[in-house]
């Protein structure tokens, strides 16, 4: 078993949280060593770069990680394909680029009723402006004919238009959505990454970068360095050791997973594997929410036109009840988002067969079911076993039911029907529309929530997991709700003030 030379950081993960720490880390001179199970992504790779691809890389294992769900008894009885990327970029090598901050009334409910403090709205809004200017993030061009026409439809069913959701008082309204793409010199579009942006584009000596690289465990002992133990592209066992901290950035289902394997989590659920307790704490894998899609198709009779961003622009927020009973709208109060998607976009099932199929994405947010994180009793150091729990809670089917309601209005709305002559696809049982197509939108979180206590949290608003004074968890699972949209933004914006705090102490 090698053991390698010190760093001063080792940082787990270099998707959208952890390559901003190791990042930020290495800048400030420290020594930083940066661990991704994944490879790097060829800069000519047009199914990662080329932003109307990037369904083709769904399928692809090279990239997906394979993760499935256990069997979800709401949901038909289907293990459901749970998408999660590896290689520099994590999961913005494949995700749908929509750019989101979430919403104010989310993170002054973090910071006030959750009592995580500092991670109210305006504490945060400098580190989103810094992810922003840095990542490029564009408000997509609606002028062509499908967005103006969805535009309209949703001014005919009286959503007003929204012409800044991440800037203004709410997300509520039609909006045109931003994306972490940005347009080159030529007029040509190019996906970003967080790796690519803020490690790629730097000049950092002090980092290095480790790829094909399987953490099996923290190495935790009472008054010593915290340490990694991983196993390399060749197979072999490798232990380093952390001065200062280590930062776990794997995402909100590996993060709760290396707890666990290293003895952090709850007493009675580690006996089972054998694993010696380092630290009790309940929460760990508890808490993971995912929004759940509820899509509902059409079909054209005449073709649509080029979506270069891959979604359309033309989007909507919207409230299950109607309108927000509060204005601005409340926390959780802005429960359902869509985005369409049209058949000719790469990758898109079926689409040489129906170029003129369009889906109307629906995301039912703020769920209240709660999943788990838990180890494969057959494999701990395998994939662990993910359960959503999806439609559990009561109240949630109902939520579903109201997303596909509304999608189905702008599906039939008048003139959305007269400018394309599309015929919706009709549906003679909602609940089983929903319980036999409701899939992940991957916006996973919550698996490690940051709170004040122990007894209901894994870590500090500090970020740092509570009883380890050297160990913290940088990324989306340590959000403790889901936040009103898409998870990339604020997976970034953890990042960047996870980092502050890392090296603030």
């Amino acid at each position: 078993m090698a053991t390698n030379a010190e760093y001063d950081y080792i940082v787990i993960g270099a998707g959208a949280s952890g390559s901003i720490v190791a990042a930020k880390a290495a800048a400030a001179g420290h020594k930083v060593l940066l661990l991704e199970l994944g490879q790097p992504v060829d800069p000519s790779n047009p199914d990662v770069w080329d932003p109307t691809r990037w369904n083709n890389l769904l399928a692809d294992p090279h990239f997906e990680m394979g993760y499935k769900s256990v069997a979800q008894a709401k949901l038909a009885g289907r293990e459901m394909s749970l998408l999660q990327s590896r290689g520099l970029g994590g999961c913005q090598i494949h995700n749908a680029m929509v750019y989101v901050r979430g919403g104010r009334a989310t993170y002054d409910h973090w910071a006030g009723p959750l009592g995580c403090t500092g991670w109210n709205y305006d504490a945060l809004l400098p580190y989103f402006r810094d992810v922003e200017k840095t990542m490029n993030i564009i408000t997509a061009d609606s002028s062509d004919e499908l967005s103006q026409s969805v535009s309209e439809a949703l001014t005919a069913l009286g959503y007003p238009a929204n012409k800044d959701y991440n800037g203004g008082p709410s997300a509520y309204g039609s909006v045109d959505y931003q994306f972490a793409i940005e347009e080159l010199a030529d007029g040509t579009l190019r996906r970003t990454t967080s790796f690519e942006k803020f490690v790629g584009e730097a000049s950092l000596a002090s980092l290095t970068v480790v790829t094909g690289a399987a953490v099996l465990r923290l190495l935790l002992q009472p008054n010593m360095e915290a340490g990694v133990e991983y196993s390399d592209a060749s197979g072999a066992l490798t232990q380093v050791y952390a001065r200062c901290e280590v930062v776990l950035s794997a995402g909100a289902i590996a993060s709760p997973a290396i707890l666990l394997r290293s003895g952090v989590g709850h007493a009675d659920a580690l006996k089972p594997h054998d694993i010696d307790l380092a630290a009790h704490l309940p929460e760990v894998g508890r808490n993971f929410h995912d929004d759940l899609g509820c899509g509902f198709p059409v079909f054209a009779a005449r073709p649509f036109p080029p979506t270069p961003y891959g979604y359309l622009p033309a989007g909507l927020f919207a409230c299950d009840s109607g309108n927000p009973p509060s204005d601005p709208a409340a926390f959780g109060e802005i429960n359902l988002q869509f985005q369409f998607g049209t058949g000719n976009m790469a990758g898109t099932p079926a689409a040489h067969l129906l170029p003129t199929y369009a889906l109307i994405g629906a995301s039912a947010m703020h769920l209240e079911s709660r999943g788990t994180i838990s180890l494969d009793p057959a494999d701990p150091y395998g994939h662990p076993l993910v359960d959503p729990a999806w439609l559990t809670a009561p109240g949630d089917m109902d939520r579903c039911r109201a997303a596909l309601a509304l999608a189905q209005s702008i599906a039939w709305e008048p003139g959305l029907m007269r400018a394309w002559k599309w015929l919706p696809l009709p549906i003679v049982s909602i609940d089983h529309w929903i319980r036999g197509t409701g899939t992940t939108v991957q916006h996973y979180v919550g698996s490690c929530q940051m709170g004040p206590k122990p007894e209901t949290s894994v870590v500090g608003p500090d970020l740092r997991v509570h009883g380890l004074s050297n160990v913290r968890v940088i990324d989306a699972s340590v959000a403790p709700t889901p936040v009103t949209g898409n998870t990339a933004g604020v997976s970034m914006v953890i990042g960047a003030k996870g980092a502050e705090l890392l090296l603030n102490g």
